[in-house]
C-alpha cells in the first residue's frame, strides 16, 4: 500500500523536472551576455532588450521596427550563458570581439561593457 504514494509522488516530481528543464531551454525570456559580463541581451515577447553595465538605459530591437532606446534594463549575473550565436524571426546576434552583434533588416546593434552603438 505504501508503494503506490511513493510511486505518484516519484512521478509527480519526475513531471515538474522535466517542465522545467523545457522551459529553461525555451527561446522566451531567454538572456544571454558577453564573456566579460560587461553586456547582456533578453529576449521578452518579441522583443530582443539589449544593454551594457556602462550605459543607463537599453536598446530594444524588434522585427520590422527600427532599434529603439529604453530605460527597462535586463538582469543578467555570471551564471548567464555566454552568447554563440542567436536567432529568432530577422533578429539574429553573434559574439565579435567580446562584443553583442546583433542584427535585423533595418538596424545593427554592437553591445560591450562600455555601452552600445546604432548603425542603420
Amino acid at each position: 500500500m505504501r508503494r503506490l504514494p511513493l510511486l505518484l509522488v516519484s512521478l509527480c516530481a519526475l513531471g515538474l523536472g522535466a517542465a522545467m528543464i523545457a522551459r529553461a531551454d525555451s527561446t522566451e525570456g531567454r538572456t544571454f551576455r558577453t564573456p566579460d559580463a560587461g553586456a547582456a541581451c533578453r529576449l521578452t515577447g518579441t522583443t530582443l532588450v539589449c544593454s551594457s553595465l556602462g550605459s543607463d538605459g537599453s536598446v530594444a530591437l524588434r522585427r520590422g521596427s527600427p532599434a529603439r532606446m529604453v530605460r527597462r534594463l535586463p538582469w543578467w549575473d555570471a551564471r548567464t550563458p555566454v552568447l554563440r550565436r542567436w536567432s529568432r524571426d530577422d533578429v539574429s546576434c553573434s559574439l565579435a570581439g567580446g562584443a553583442i552583434l546583433c542584427r535585423t533588416a533595418a538596424t545593427t546593434i554592437r553591445v560591450d561593457g562600455t555601452g552600445f552603438a546604432l548603425a542603420s
